[in-house]
């Protein structure tokens, strides 16, 4: 017992890998959507049109889904801390690029850079989790990850508007700059070295046929273009028939042979999909409360700090009582939210609401999907599968903001009113979460167990591979 109760300590180096983790992961996140109220100032600065404004979000977003596998599987051919330190590095150039960019040109190519450094940041970092903290210790680790995750996604709005307002556009890229090179810093100093995991050649006909697939799903989902999406369902049966042959394929297929990812990639979608829900609440606020836009979005944070102060706990939890059961609650509380909230009308509601919402978030974000997915997949494949799970999740998100600004749409022509639209997305979300919870249960729940032999080695100790 006592050699058992050794092993589970975290060291000081341990942490510190951690927190340059979880800050990594927060510039990623919180790039997404920091842009968005800058978006007017950016415009009569740069002397953009509306027409082509949109571009400064969408480019980041085809870039992103392009660059979450391409990382991560060169981190699993190449070394985990070598492409991790090309991300942040790939992070920073394109954030110092943007905030001096004179026209949409150059904040374009600066958008694309910080999207392929961004790409790879949360699934290199669920990969590094796995292999610097004991096994019964990896729950909570990604549970701090996925909180800084959901909360700097949820945020990040604020943030920017609030930069944008006292210190110009500008200044939220020259800030992520300046963390970026934090970041840079400390992994550079304190994750050790990593050999290749699999050192087999890359996949480059894969990756090509992989990324023009996503790309084109990307476009077509936000632009609801059935002739594209189409295109790209096409594009994507290819890949899966091309990938049967090389030794070392970019996505390897058997993943989707295992019922345990395939579950994992399910919820990841559904997750997506409920937070897409979470964009309509500011505008769901006006219409019900009859306030301004300012004072709606300010709401949100209720649910940022649900997911705070519980997505942390939520991973310790995973590694007492495994992931099946805290998804299964995770699914259930966020259903319950997302009904309570069709009948909310009041601010108190609304904020109450919330933090139901975000408890149940919390039991799904991060840890327990992640932790499944960590647990189910070997050393050299690890950051791969990851990969998966950031790409159903993102995908989750546009399908679902796709089918609820359609109902907007639909409600609003119908005359019924903005009022049904809200209450039908939030039917739609709690639909979603039970299906979710019906998925859940054909988890296996196997808590991690300590091993006999630790199969991790401590921050700042090396295998035989010479990795960390």
């Amino acid at each position: 017992m006592p050699s058992e109760q050794k092993r589970a300590e975290i060291s000081r180096k341990q942490w510190l890998v951690l927190l340059a983790l979880m800050l990594g992961v927060f510039l990623g996140a919180l790039d997404i959507s920091i842009v968005s109220p800058a978006l007017p100032d950016i415009a009569r600065d740069l002397n953009i049109s509306d027409a082509l404004l949109s571009w400064i979000i969408t480019l980041y977003i085809l870039v992103y889904v392009l660059a979450v596998p391409l990382m991560s599987s060169l981190s699993d051919k190449y070394g985990r801390k070598n492409v991790l330190l090309i991300n942040i590095a790939l992070f920073a150039i394109g954030s110092l690029f943007a905030g001096f960019s004179q026209n949409l040109t150059h904040l374009l190519i600066a958008r694309g850079l910080q999207a392929l450094g961004a790409g790879g940041l949360f699934p290199i970092a669920s990969a590094v989790i796995g292999k610097t903290f004991p096994k019964e210790r990896h729950g909570m680790a990604l549970g701090f990850i996925g909180m800084v995750w959901g909360v700097a996604a949820i945020i990040g709005p604020l943030i920017g508007g609030w930069m944008t307002q006292w210190y110009g556009w500008n200044s939220i890229f020259y800030v992520s700059f300046v963390l970026s090179l934090l970041v840079l810093v400390l992994i550079w100093k304190i994750l050790d070295k990593t050999m290749a995991v699999h050192p087999q050649p890359f996949d480059w006909l894969g990756m090509g046929i992989l990324g023009a697939g996503l790309v084109m799903l990307t476009y077509g989902l936000n632009r609801v273009d059935v002739n594209i999406l189409v295109a790209s369902i096409v594009v994507l049966v290819i890949f899966f028939f091309v990938e049967k042959y090389p030794k070392a394929p970019i996505i390897p297929l058997k993943f989707f042979r295992n019922s345990q990812l395939n579950i994992s990639f399910v919820l990841s979608f559904t997750r997506g999909m409920t937070e897409a829900g979470l964009v309509f609440l500011p505008f769901y606020a006006m219409v019900v409360l009859d306030i301004k836009a300012g004072l709606a979005g300010t709401l949100i944070i209720a649910t940022a700090i649900s997911m705070f102060l519980f997505t942390g706990p939520a991973g310790m939890l995973v590694d007492k009582v495994g992931a099946k059961k805290v998804l299964l609650f995770g699914a259930l509380v966020t259903g319950i939210g997302a009904a309570l909230m069709i009948s909310a009308n009041t601010l108190a509601e609304f904020i109450g609401y919330q933090l139901v919402l975000g408890l149940g978030l919390s039991a799904m974000s991060g840890a327990p999907i992640r932790y499944i997915v960590l647990h189910q997949t070997s050393e050299r494949e690890k950051a791969s599968a990851q990969s998966l799970v950031s790409l159903f999740s993102s995908f989750g998100i546009m399908v679902g903001s796709a089918i609820a600004g359609s109902m907007l749409a639909i409600e609003s022509k119908t005359g019924i009113g903005e009022l049904a639209g809200f209450h039908k997305i939030y039917l739609m979300v709690a639909i979603i979460l039970l299906v979710a919870a019906l998925f859940v249960l054909g988890l296996d729940n196997k808590p991690a167990q300590p091993e006999s032999e630790p199969d991790f080695k401590a921050a700042g100790q090396k295998d035989q591979r010479g990795e960390a």
